[in-house]
């Protein structure tokens, strides 16, 4: 049994042990289950008042709506009654209309009969003038009611519309109150749910740690017989020890008391002794020395005084006893308050000792949390300094492909150039071709011309749709590292709000900390006041040793008077006043050890009062710690502060990086579609092209007569012009898009071609045949209207305007015949304003625009002169004024001269464009 002892005492600790650890677990689940729970009634009540407000508020809205009902029901009642006054008023009108219509008949009838009575007549008009006066009163009444009842059908209908506005107001407040309520009890709500959450959380964990409760109480059940024993065994020599102890005490106890009945004993035996002794050695000398009768009465005298002195030092003994036993009870009552200020002060020192560990151990916790949060938090700032770095280096290469863009954009447009220098320079070859060629050869020229300007438009073509996949695929890279920076933005928002969380979290912990702060400083302020009331106690207290000290004194004075006294009573040789001198040494004694028992504790007492100027000391400096921690711990907030602005302002910086990505993106997908509008023109004069192409091979396969060939080919340099004044035209308005053909932004070439028309058309109004003004102007409508009429259907309109012309002739002999002055005057009006150098620097321009339009795909250095292409196009304009004035002089002639050839050729316009063409001599 001995033996065993050990190992159960051991496993009694480590079951103790277990079962503290247990017990602080359940006692700090218990705790978080009591604060959730707490937690949920708050949060239940509050749920509760936001019912009762909504409630209140449905009941509120209710009302209302009755009111709402209840004042429409008025306005419906107001209007029918103002409906049946109207009826009424209506009414009454029309009876006094009839009534006014009899008394006006009567009046007739009477008028008419003035043959008959005079007297009835008068009455009939006494009768007719008061119904009159009835009438017009009435009439007044029915105007005043009217307005009246208006007006307070106005003062109605205002009041109706206040109310309803102000109720309205009230249903819109209520409906946002109410939103703002669901609002407030969703997210109450979303908190009871995340409540109930951690609450099935903690039952979990309490269920568990309750599973291991048990596990543990079954362990400890088995090791229960053991501890019994132990237990048992321990409590049988306890109470043995015990019971000896109390024996040894008793047998202590009545061996002092025997003692010192023994000790009371020998004195009484010692005095008796003496006594005995002193009465014997009296008796003797009585006897022996044979003296008078006055020695006896002085020796009676004496011994009166004796007893008498006796008696007064027996008084002052009693008193003084009784003023020692008032200092002890004094002393005693100082020494129980002393005990318990002291068991009171340690306990509150204990106390405030368990307060500052549990402070200093929450706020380590927290000052941990803190380091380990802002470590968190410069991790995260490296990472978004990488992330920044990284959308940094993405947007350098962004920027490295929008230049690479846009050199491929202007060598893009230098191509397109290029062939605009291209076009132009086989508009001049066009012009110099139809200026030279003659017959058949001028055919075969437009045909190898348009064959040539069909593969460079094919070229063109490829290229541009070549650039156009070109910037497709930069397109897609461009929406590619636009959604990386918006996903990169993302990530950089939502760690944003990580930090803004973190931060808010931190403000909490410091406001928790200035909260225990002041809590500390409440308990030092209160330390502080124990501690001025403890030392004005200790004053005291010292005040009172210092009486004590004074009374000490006077006692020992009295003690040496008192000593006096019995050494001269010891002189006297009295033997009865020795036992009182004893008493009084022993109660001098006694005193002199309550003297020391005072001074210890005196000494105790400035010891204590030292401990608690050390602990006062230790609280101050782990005050002014907790203070330099907060000062740290706002530092540390500052410094995250200061980073959260950081990441602000990168957040903000990347916004602005990704709304220019965005609009450089916007500004490609423009380009993109105005490639494409040029690709969809390009392609559409293309065909336009080869229909022309088609069908003026086969009009030149099917026409072999030469006026017709000539006819053909003026009519295919008239499409040549059309299609080279189409292309141009539609360049032009490009130039708001980023092109260099175009004056304004947004415009269709049907504009241009327009006003091309508009021009033809102002230029043909000066030629003296109407069927050629009315055919121009029929064909200058074919560019906008029908741009893909073929080549065939243009050179039977010239057959029929030839006709039309052929026909006109003779009326226009005849009526030209009686005048030829005129026509002389006419021919030298319309005189040739162009000479030679003129007509070549036109021819140049045209072939230089060709050329530009040609070269446009290979090169976009060269920029189109807006201002050169107006005055281009007016010199053209005036170039077929001047061929249509001399048209019409040569047709005048030819009238003049009855019919007769012309040596020269007769220049014709083109039905469509209007440009010039030669043909044979008729």
């Amino acid at each position: 049994m001995l033996l065993r002892r050990p190992r159960a005492g051991g496993r009694l600790t480590r079951m103790d042990d277990d079962d503290d650890d247990d017990c602080s677990t359940v006692v700090d689940m218990s705790e978080e289950l009591s604060d959730i729970t707490s937690e949920l009634t708050e949060e239940h009540s509050s749920s509760n008042l936001i019912t009762e407000r909504l409630a209140a508020e449905t009941s509120e809205r209710l009302r209302l709506e009755k009111e709402v009902k209840d004042y429409e029901s008025k306005y419906r009642n107001l209007q029918e009654s103002s409906e049946k006054m109207e009826m009424e008023l209506l009414c009454a009108k029309s009876e006094l209309n009839c009534d006014f219509d009899d008394c006006s008949t009567l009046g007739d009838y009477d008028g008419d009969g003035t043959d008959r009575d005079g007297l009835a007549l008068g009455a009939d008009g006494e009768v007719a003038k008061s119904y009159r006066l009835r009438y017009e009163r009435v009439a007044r009444e029915l105007e005043f009611t009217k307005k009246r009842l208006q007006t307070q059908h106005e003062h109605d209908l205002e009041q109706l519309v206040g109310l309803k506005k102000q109720l309205e107001k009230k249903l819109s407040d209520a409906y946002e109150e109410v939103e703002e309520q669901r609002q407030v009890v969703a997210q109450w709500k979303r908190k009871a749910q995340k409540m109930t959450n951690e609450m099935n959380d903690l039952r979990m964990l309490y269920e568990e740690q309750n599973s291991r409760n048990n596990l543990l109480e079954k362990r400890q059940r088995k090791f229960d017989a053991e501890c019994q024993t132990l237990q048992d065994s321990a409590r049988q020599e306890k109470q043995a020890k015990e019971r000896i102890a109390r024996e040894k005490d008793v047998l202590m106890a009545e061996k002092c008391k025997l003692e010192q009945t023994v000790s009371d004993i020998r004195l009484e035996l010692e005095l008796k002794e003496e006594k005995n002794a002193a009465l014997q050695n009296e008796l003797d000398e009585m006897a022996f020395g044979g003296g008078t009768e006055e020695e006896i009465a002085q020796l009676k005298r004496q011994k009166m005084e004796l007893d008498r002195r006796c008696k007064e030092q027996d008084e002052e003994l009693d008193e003084m006893a009784g003023q020692i036993q008032l200092l002890e009870q004094a002393k005693l009552r100082l020494e129980m308050s002393l005990e318990t200020s002291r068991k009171e002060s340690r306990k509150e020192a204990q106390q405030r000792d368990d307060e500052m560990e549990e402070i200093r151990g929450a706020s380590y916790k927290k000052i941990k949390s803190l380091e380990c949060q802002l470590e968190q938090e410069h991790e995260e700032r490296t990472q978004l300094l990488r992330d920044k770095h990284e959308l940094e280096r993405k947007l350098a290469s962004l920027e490295d492909q929008d230049r690479a863009e846009r050199a491929a954009e202007e060598a893009m447009v230098q191509r397109l150039k290029r062939d605009a220098r291209k076009y132009r320079a086989l508009l001049r070859d066009a012009q110099s071709q139809l200026d030279r060629a003659k017959g058949d050869s001028v055919s075969k020229a437009l045909v190898r011309q348009l064959r040539n300007q069909l593969e460079d438009a094919e070229s063109a073509r490829v290229g541009a749709l070549k650039a156009r996949q070109v910037l497709e695929g930069e397109l897609q890279d461009a929406q590619m590292l636009l959604e990386e920076t918006q996903r990169a933005r993302n990530e950089a928002e939502d760690k944003a709000t990580m930090a803004q969380r973190d931060r808010t979290e931190l403000q909490a912990q410091i406001d928790e900390n200035e909260e225990e702060m002041a809590e500390l400083m409440k308990k030092y302020s209160a330390t502080v006041k124990q501690l001025s009331s403890e030392q004005s106690l200790i004053a005291e207290y010292e005040l009172r040793v210092s009486e004590l000290e004074g009374e000490k004194k006077s006692l020992k004075e009295q003690v040496v008077e008192l000593a006096t006294r019995l050494e001269s009573v010891e002189t006297i040789g009295e033997p009865s006043n020795s036992m009182a001198f004893k008493r009084l040494e022993l109660r001098t004694k006694e005193l002199e050890s309550r003297l020391e028992f005072e001074q210890a504790t005196r000494a105790r007492i400035e010891i204590q009062l030292n401990r608690h100027k050390d602990s006062l000391e230790k609280l101050q400096g782990e005050l002014m710690q907790a203070r330099n921690r907060e000062s740290q711990a706002q530092d540390a907030l500052k410094k995250a502060q200061k980073t959260i602005r950081e990441l602000r302002d990168e957040l903000s910086t990347l916004a602005n990086r990704d709304q220019e990505g965005l609009l450089k993106r916007k500004e490609l997908e423009k380009r993109i579609e105005t490639a494409e509008s040029e690709t969809a023109s390009a392609r559409a004069d293309l065909r336009l092209a080869l229909q022309r192409i088609a069908d003026l091979q086969q009009a030149m396969e099917e026409e072999g007569d030469s006026y017709q060939s000539d006819s053909d080919t003026s009519d295919s340099s008239s499409s040549m012009d059309s299609f080279h004044e189409s292309t141009v035209t539609r360049k032009s308005p490009s130039v708001g898009s980023g092109d260099h053909f175009g004056t304004t932004n947004g415009g269709s070439s049907r504009g241009s071609i327009g006003s091309l028309a508009s021009s033809t058309r102002d230029g043909r109004k000066e030629s003296n045949n109407p069927s050629q003004v009315n055919n121009a102007a029929q064909s200058a409508k074919s560019p906008d209207t029908e741009r893909g009429e073929s080549v065939a259907a243009a050179c039977r309109r010239m057959s029929e305007s030839s006709m039309l012309r052929e026909e006109a002739t003779p009326a226009a002999q005849d009526s030209s015949s009686p005048s030829p002055a005129g026509t002389n005057d006419g021919s030298e009006q319309c005189e040739f304003p162009f000479d030679i150098d003129t007509l070549k620097s036109i021819k140049e321009k045209i072939h230089s625009l060709n050329q530009i339009i040609r070269d446009e795909s290979h090169d976009t250095s060269s920029e189109i002169d807006l201002v050169d292409l107006k005055n281009l196009k007016n010199q053209i304009h005036e170039f077929k004024k001047a061929i249509e004035c001399s048209r019409s002089r040569s047709m005048d002639k030819l009238i003049n001269n009855g019919g007769s050839t012309l040596s020269a050729g007769i220049i014709t316009t083109s039905a469509s464009t209007g440009s010039a063409s030669s043909t044979k001599p008729l």
